[in-house]
Order: structure tokens, then C-alpha cells, then sequence
């Protein structure tokens, strides 16, 4: 009997079943999620990223796009997002750094709401969506009808912006 985690020689995937997939979930859920807690340290995250990954193994298994052994993507996929968690905390908390202390009213003042005034109106609501919203770059694909790869495009164009704004010419 052929394991979820096998790949036969020919390339192809094991076949997909939904109790397979569930041995294959019992199986490699706690391993998944401990990786998910170290990098990036918060519980809650971990298990948006354990979603993410099994959802992405879900799809390609169901479809029948496996290349590799589910358990291969299934880290692979599990990392990439944990790096876009952190990527995003960091732009969360930057942005929020940039706020003044004294803001009670929640609306952004001082230099940041100069500095984002600088930027092209819908650059600076994504930039606001995506920072202080936390809606993520599918989200924000759908919501203006663009593809995910458009939205990364404009939004590193309007951090890069930004970060000018506020800082002067030298981008980091």
C-alpha cells in the first residue's frame, strides 16, 4: 500500500482521497504547527499558517498536481507563509511606529499623514488596507479586481514611496 507521503517513479501523485488526506493531516498537524510556532511565535498565527499550508496540499492533491510528496509541499508551503507573517508584522509595526503616541482619535496625523498624502490615493488605501487593516494581498486583489502579483507590484512601489516620504532619498 502506497503512504501519502510516497510519489511514484512515474512522477505522478498517490491517489486523493479525503481519508488519506485526514491520515495525512493526523500525521504531520503537530509537526507543522511546532515549526509554524517557532518562526514566528504566536499561537494564533501558527495555526492560520497550518491552514494555509494544508489548504495548498488539499488543492494540489485533490487535483491531482502533486509533484512531490504531500509532506514536502506541505513544509515548503508552511515556510513561505510564516515568512509573510513576519514580513507583514514588520510592516504593521513600522507603520504603527510611525503614529504618534498621542493619536487618540485613531486618525493618522504628523509626518506619516503628510507622508501619505504624498502617495496617489489608491496607493495610500492600499497601503492603509494591507498595513493597518491587515487584509492580505488576496484579499486586496479581490477588492480592487487586480491580480495578487499587481498588488505586490503597487504596494512595494508606494512602501518604497512612503519610506522616502519620511525618511528622505535612501530606500533601505
Amino acid at each position: 500500500m502506497q503512504s501519502p507521503n510516497d510519489v511514484s517513479s512515474e512522477g505522478g501523485s498517490p491517489p486523493f482521497t479525503e481519508q488519506a488526506f485526514e491520515r495525512f493531516h493526523a500525521e504531520t498537524f503537530e509537526a507543522v504547527w511546532s515549526v509554524a510556532r517557532r518562526l514566528c511565535r504566536d499561537e494564533s498565527e501558527a495555526h492560520d499558517i497550518a491552514q494555509i499550508a494544508y489548504l495548498g496540499v488539499y488543492r494540489y492533491w485533490r487535483d491531482g498536481k502533486l509533484s512531490e510528496p504531500p509532506r514536502h509541499l506541505l513544509f515548503r508551503i508552511a515556510q513561505r507563509a510564516a515568512i509573510d507573517v513576519l514580513r507583514a508584522r514588520g510592516r504593521r509595526q513600522r507603520l504603527f511606529a510611525a503614529l504618534p503616541k498621542d493619536a487618540g482619535s485613531g486618525w493618522v496625523e504628523g509626518d506619516l499623514r503628510e507622508a501619505l498624502g504624498t502617495l496617489r490615493p489608491e496607493d495610500a488605501t492600499l497601503v492603509m488596507l494591507h498595513a493597518a487593516a491587515g487584509l492580505t494581498y488576496e484579499e486586496l486583489s479581490r477588492i480592487h479586481h487586480r491580480s495578487v502579483g499587481a498588488i505586490r507590484s503597487r504596494l512595494f512601489r508606494a512602501r518604497a514611496q512612503l519610506h522616502r516620504a519620511l525618511y528622505g532619498d535612501s530606500v533601505r
